[in-house]
Order: structure tokens, then C-alpha cells, then sequence
């Protein structure tokens, strides 16, 4: 996954689905939109924080890895930000025939490639984004236990138990983004687009090749393996609430003392009901912020000129600009989640801002 233009330079007889100008025209729409999504997932998200801090996140498990999404969220839609404003700057940079600002009348260039704000977002923005998809599912589990075993739940998800699984997650993330990062950087040298030297990006030759077996070995299967937990989850979910439902209809059509006891367990309050309601929705918003990733690596695999240094290279950075943007409004979208399926988030939120 990658941002804008100018990360690796086509032979100039190269043709690609789109031109120069259609990449820019398409980058500069994205870029748009993304910043917008980006800003409001920045705010919505410290929203979030300081009502899980105030609803004492630190007491209760579920309401802790609400409140380390949403700092994974925030960070998230913050780098997302990052990667927006390095792709404007970029697509500048290819208007204005590799010149940042025209030296012509001002006499001035960036200091500093855009690029490489592009590269150091997106690596940050990839850690982040497994970190959040990893605990979207601890979360879904975390929900689906909760309502499968309301009576043990607090035994089986701790404060420290979630401190836990939440420190190898980071350390898992931070461990297979790792090759990725440290096989490029920024070095001081001469750069022949704007005829000056300034601090430019390199890469290793092999990213690339690093970049695709991450993508085999880890990307993929984690976004289809959290997509195939999230909807196991609502399934059994269902299937637990069915049954308390019809158990509620044939105890108050007649009271028969003769019925399985061991069903009394499962009355249900509507509380229960938004729980289910909640994770369908955050796996509605998941699934569908990931399937335009797993569109646009499936057409790699497909299609080998899909990918830089290739001959589509134009249309697969638009590709992953679109991708960047859709996996921030996942992280954005949640406060919609919290506040219409969360009763007592909501009274808290409302309550501060009233006193606000």
C-alpha cells in the first residue's frame, strides 16, 4: 500500500489506465474527503477518550478496550491526515513539473520531500490500522461472551487480562510493520526533479518484495479472519438471543415449572439487544470498510502491472489513496456506534457537554 505519485519513476513509454493529470484530478478529490473524514475521526475520537475516562475505563474490561481503540482510532485518523497532506503536496509537486513552488517567481522549494511525510503516515497509519482491526475483534469476542455468559463475563475479561492482550497486540503489530519500516528512510541528497539537493526518500530494493509477502502472509489473512470471527460472533449471538426470546414467550404464555432451568440464565434485557445491535454494526462498518483493500490486493495478485514501478502504477496509488481513506472512516465512525448503542456513554457525553 502506498500513497501518492513520485514513490518510484515509470519508463516514460509506460501506458496505465489513467494519465498524469486523471491521477492528480482523482488524488486531489480523495485527498479531500480524506482530510475532512480525517479531522472529524481526530476529534470524535478524543470525544471518546475522555468519556471512557470519565465513565472509569480502567475499572471494567469492555469499557478499557473501547478506550484503547479509540486511542488507536485517533492515531489512525491522525497519520491518515499526515498521508493527506503529503499526497496534496505531492500532486503539486507532479503539476508543476517536479517543482514543489515555482522557483521562477519565488525562488523557494521544500526543504523536505512530501513523499517522505507520505511514507513515514502510511507505515504509522498500517500499524495502527492492525492494532485497531485486532482489537475490534478482542472486542467482538469480548461482546459475544458477554452475552453467552452474562454471569461469568467479569471473570473472563479483566482489566488485566486486557492490559495483556492489548500489549502483545501493539508488540505483534509493531513487530510485522518493523521490516517494512526500517527498509526505507530519508537521506540528504540531490534530487533531480526540482534540480536542488534536499532530504529525499530512499528505499531498499526489496520493500517491495517485503511489502507483498507481509501483505500473503499477514494482511490478508488477518482481514479475512477478522471479518469470519466478527460475523461467527453475531451468529451466536443470534442464536443465544433467539432462544431467550421464544424462552420469554413460553413462560408468559403459561408458566411451566417443568421447563429447563438452566434457560432462566438467558433472559435478556433490551440492554443485550443493543449489544447485539452494536456489533452488527461495527461489523457491518468493518466489512465494508475493508472490502475495497481486499478488492484492490486481490487485483495485485491478479494483475502483476497492478502495482508501482509497474504500467498501472497511476491508477494503483488512486487505489490505495481510496483505501486509506475508507480504513479511516472506519476509525472515525465508531462515536455513532458508542453513542446510539451505549446508554450510559451517551448520558456521560451528554451530561459534559452540558456542563461544557
Amino acid at each position: 500500500m502506498t500513497a501518492p505519485a513520485q514513490v518510484t519513476t515509470l519508463a516514460a513509454s509506460a501506458q496505465g489506465l489513467i494519465t498524469q493529470s486523471d491521477q492528480n484530478i482523482f488524488l486531489d478529490i480523495v485527498a479531500s474527503i480524506q482530510i475532512f473524514v480525517s479531522i472529524f475521526g481526530v476529534v470524535a475520537n478524543i470525544i471518546n477518550i475522555k468519556t471512557f475516562l470519565v465513565m472509569q475505563a480502567f475499572g471494567d474490561g469492555v469499557t478499557l478496550t473501547f478506550l484503547l481503540l479509540s486511542v488507536s482510532d485517533l492515531l489512525v485518523c491522525f497519520h491518515s491526515a499526515v498521508i493527506c497532506i503529503g499526497t496534496f503536496l505531492a500532486t503539486q509537486e507532479s503539476k508543476w513539473h517536479s517543482q514543489i513552488i515555482d522557483s521562477e517567481t519565488t525562488g523557494h522549494n521544500f526543504p523536505v520531500d512530501p513523499i517522505c511525510a507520505c511514507i513515514f503516515g502510511l507505515n504509522m497509519f498500517q500499524l495502527f490500522n492492525l492494532f485497531t482491526i485486532l482489537l475490534t475483534v478482542f472486542l467482538a469476542v469480548a461482546r459475544c461472551l458477554c452475552v453467552m455468559y452474562p454471569l461469568k463475563f467479569q471473570n473472563i475479561i479483566t482489566v488485566r487480562k486486557t492490559l495483556l492482550v492489548s500489549a502483545i497486540f501493539i508488540v505483534t503489530s509493531l513487530g510485522i510493520r518493523l521490516p517494512l519500516i526500517t527498509h526505507g528512510g530519508v537521506s540528504f541528497n540531490f534530487d533531480p526533479r526540482i534540480n536542488a539537493t534536499r532530504y529525499i526518500l530512499w528505499m531498499h530494493p526489496n520493500r517491495e518484495t517485503i511489502k507483498d509477502m507481509l501483505w500473503i502472509s499477514v494482511d490478508a489473512p488477518v482481514c479475512v479472519g477478522a471479518q469470519v470471527v466478527l460475523s461467527v460472533c453475531i451468529i451466536m449471538m443470534a442464536k443465544v438471543l433467539k432462544a431467550a426470546s421464544k424462552f420469554r414467550s413460553r413462560t408468559s404464555i403459561a408458566n411451566d415449572s417443568k421447563l429447563d432451568q438452566s434457560n432462566s440464565k438467558q433472559k435478556f434485557s433490551p440492554k443485550d439487544a443493543r449489544i447485539v445491535k452494536q456489533l452488527v454494526l461495527v461489523s457491518c462498518i468493518f466489512i465494508f470498510c475493508n472490502t475495497p483493500k481486499l478488492i484492490a490486493f486481490l487485483a495485485t495478485t491478479v494483475e502483476s502491472n497492478f502495482d508501482l514501478g509497474r504500467r498501472y502504477q497511476k491508477f494503483y496509488q488512486v487505489s490505495m489513496a481510496i483505501v486509506v481513506t475508507v480504513d479511516t472512516i472506519n476509525s472515525s465512525a465508531n462515536i455513532f456506534v458508542y453513542y446510539f448503542f451505549n446508554s450510559k456513554f451517551r448520558r456521560i457525553w451528554t451530561n459534559t457537554k452540558s456542563a461544557d
